[in-house]
């Protein structure tokens, strides 16, 4: 008797695959609190790039219009450098850019780069960093206010605030002196929440895209161009010195002098 062929067993659904592994399917909530947080950080990522901008106060110079003639940018005290005024949540204060930011592409398995040192909001290698699609991951922060500093790393990832210090303490009691570290600590969350709805009025305004885009562009460009203008004299340069090791003469002449 002829023995027909067995039948070919389907492949397994993800279902099953997932069941037989023993690990438990993604749930609806669980997917939409992931992409709530992967908003979230694009949204804070945003927001501290936008912040490193506003810092820097520099976006100066000269745009040019629809029509090709030149746009003279407003840059006033009050508009740029930092500085916030005063809102319900605080009174007026200044914010300034540490000696650490570390940018990053979008997308998990993307690389980092950090910049160290004095004055790296105004870094041109930050600026041209942020021109080629990084945004701000992680940035030092000082918030300024009167004559009293706070400082405090901001993170995009869960938008919350690392190595904090504090102004001196003004207060003797201990009790009084507790009450103030409590106080402080809620004048800096201020500080950062009114800086944010400034971000946001910002953002969501008209203006973004006719005024704001504008000025980043500004902003992003002339570091591109003092980027490739050093890279035109470390290249000019290299060449020189390459022709004065090749130049017989010159060869001759610096022994001579040695």
């Amino acid at each position: 008797m002829a023995k027909h062929p067995e039948r070919q067993r389907a492949e397994p659904s993800l279902r099953e695959q997932i069941a037989d592994s023993g690990e438990t399917e993604l749930s609806a909530t669980r997917r939409a609190l992931t992409d709530e947080l992967t908003d979230r950080r694009f949204l804070g990522r945003e927001f501290l790039t936008w912040l490193v901008y506003h810092a820097d106060g520099s976006d100066g110079g000269l745009l040019e219009g629809e029509d090709g003639a030149a746009l003279e940018l407003d840059l006033s005290d009050d508009a740029g450098s930092g500085r916030f005024e005063a809102s319900d949540r605080c009174e007026a204060f200044r914010v300034l850019i540490g000696e650490r930011v570390i940018l990053k592409a979008l997308g998990d398995g993307s690389g980092e780069i950090t910049a160290r040192g004095a004055a790296t909001g105004s870094s041109a290698d930050v600026r041209y960093a942020i021109a080629g699609g990084l945004t701000v991951r992680e940035v030092d922060l000082l918030f300024a206010r009167g004559d009293r500093i706070w400082q405090a790393a901001a993170s995009a990832e869960n938008f919350d605030l690392k190595r904090v210090k504090l102004p001196s303490l003004l207060s003797e009691e201990d009790s009084e002196r507790a009450h103030e570290r409590l106080q402080l600590i809620s004048d800096l969350d201020a500080m950062l929440r009114a800086a944010y709805d400034a971000f946001l009025r910002a953002r969501l305004h008209p203006a973004w895209q006719t005024e704001t885009i504008p000025r980043l562009r500004v902003w992003l460009a002339r570091s591109i161009l003092e980027k490739k203008q050093l890279e035109v004299e470390l290249a000019t340069a290299a060449k020189a010195a390459v022709a004065r090791r090749n130049n017989p003469a010159a060869r001759r002449s610096r022994e001579q002098v040695m």
